[in-house]
C-alpha cells in the first residue's frame, strides 16, 4: 500500500516518518505538534514522500534478522583485515576503535515506524516550547550540581522537556554503568515530573556538540541526520584509505561517518574495474595492478622491471583472456 508521509525533524537531530493526511494544508517548514513513542514534541516538516508501507515493514523485519547476526558479520570484517589485499598492518589502537564501533547504547526510536502529527503548532504551543527550552537549560545546571553532590562519574550532555512537560529527559555519557536511582529520586522531588536519565554513546555526544571534521566541513552526524550506522575497517580499505588512526577517526574517536556514506558509491564505481593484483601486459612487458582509483578511473601498475606507471582504465583491452595496454606512459 502506497502512503504519503511527512519527514519531520524534532528534538535536535531526530528525524521520523509521520502521518499527515488527517491534517489540512500542512506544508514544508510548518511547525507541528507530534506524537512519538516517547511523548508529545515539537517538530517541523522537512519534506513529503510516497512510501510503500508493506516494503517498509519487510525492511524492518530483515533488519531485525540481520541484527541477530551482527557478531558473525563483525568477525568476517575482522578476518577481511588479514586478507591478501591488505598490505598495511592495522594498529592495535585501530582494532580497538573498530571493536567498539557498534554502540552498546541502542536508540529507542524505530527509524521505519510511522508516528502521527497531532496538529499544526499554534501560538500557545510555540510559547510553551520556548519556555521549555529555557527551563531545560536551568534544569541542566541543577542536574549537574546534583550529579556532583551524589559523586557520580558521568558527563551530562543535554536536557530536554517534552512539550506537555510530562517528562524531563537528561542524556549523559559514562565509562561504565551508573547506579543513578538516588539521583533520579532527587531530581523527581525537585522538578515534580517524571525523570529519565539516558546513557548515550560518544557519537551522540559529537552530534550534540558539533564541529568540523578533518575535511574542513561540518561533521556528517550534524549534517546527515538519522540513525547511526555501523562503520567497519572494510569500508576504509574499500576506499583506499590509509589505515591510520588519526586519518580515519572522527571527533568522537570512532571511525568517521563519511566512510559509511561513501562506501556504496565506491563499491559501485569499482564493480567493473580490475582488482588489485590483476596481471596484464603493458607495452609487451608483464605488469601487475598495484592500486585502483575508482574516482578518476586510473590504475597504478608495476611492470616487471619495477617501473610504477599510471594508466587510464579506458586504455585496457582484453586479448585472448589477458588484459593488454599499449600506450605511452604518463
Amino acid at each position: 500500500m502506497i502512503k504519503n508521509i511527512a519527514h519531520v525533524k524534532f528534538r535536535g537531530s531526530n528525524i521520523g516518518k509521520f502521518e499527515h493526511l488527517h491534517i489540512e494544508d500542512v506544508k514544508v517548514k510548518d511547525t507541528c505538534v507530534i506524537e512519538t513513542d516517547e511523548g508529545i514534541e515539537i517538530g517541523y516538516v522537512l519534506n513529503f514522500e510516497d512510501i510503500d508501507v508493506d516494503s517498509l515493514n519487510n525492511e524492518e523485519n530483515q533488519n531485525s534478522d540481520s541484527n541477530e547476526n551482527n557478531e558473525s558479520i563483525e568477525q568476517n570484517d575482522e578476518d577481511d583485515n588479514n586478507d591478501g589485499g591488505a598490505n598495511e598492518e592495522i594498529s592495535e589502537e585501530l582494532k580497538d576503535i573498530a571493536a567498539d564501533e557498534e554502540p552498546n547504547i541502542k536508540t529507542k526510536n524505530n527509524k521505519n515506524k510511522i508516528f502521527n502529527i497531532l496538529r499544526i503548532a499554534n501560538e500557545k504551543d510555540l510559547e510553551q516550547h520556548r519556555i521549555n527550552i529555557e527551563d531545560a537549560e536551568e534544569a541542566f545546571k541543577i542536574c549537574k550540581e546534583k550529579v556532583n553532590n551524589h559523586n557520580l562519574d558521568l558527563k551530562l550532555i543535554s536536557s530536554y522537556y517534552f512539550l506537555d512537560r510530562a517528562k524531563l529527559l537528561f542524556e549523559f555519557i559514562a565509562e561504565e554503568r551508573i547506579d543513578f536511582r538516588e539521583l533520579v529520586k532527587d531530581l523527581a522531588a525537585h522538578f515534580k515530573t517524571r525523570i529519565e536519565l539516558r546513557q548515550i554513546g560518544v557519537r551522540d555526544e559529537a552530534r550534540s556538540i558539533g564541529g568540523c571534521g578533518i575535511c574542513g566541513r561540518e561533521l556528517c552526524c550534524k549534517v546527515i541526520k538519522g540513525k547511526f550506522e555501523t562503520i567497519t575497517i572494510k569500508m576504509a580499505k574499500e576506499q583506499g584509505m590509509l589505515l591510520n588512526t588519526m586519518k580515519i577517526s572522527g571527533q568522537c574517536g570512532r571511525l568517521m561517518c563519511c566512510l559509511g556514506h561513501e562506501y556504496k558509491a565506491y563499491c559501485s564505481l569499482k564493480k567493473d574495474l580490475p582488482k588489485v593484483g590483476t596481471k596484464l601486459v603493458f607495452n609487451s612487458v608483464p605488469a601487475v595492478i598495484k592500486e585502483v582509483n575508482p574516482l578518476n578511473k586510473k590504475l597504478l601498475i608495476e611492470t616487471e622491471d619495477k617501473r610504477l606507471i599510471y594508466i587510464n582504465v579506458s586504455d585496457l583491452r582484453s586479448e585472448e583472456g589477458f588484459l593488454v595496454a599499449n600506450i605511452k606512459a604518463e
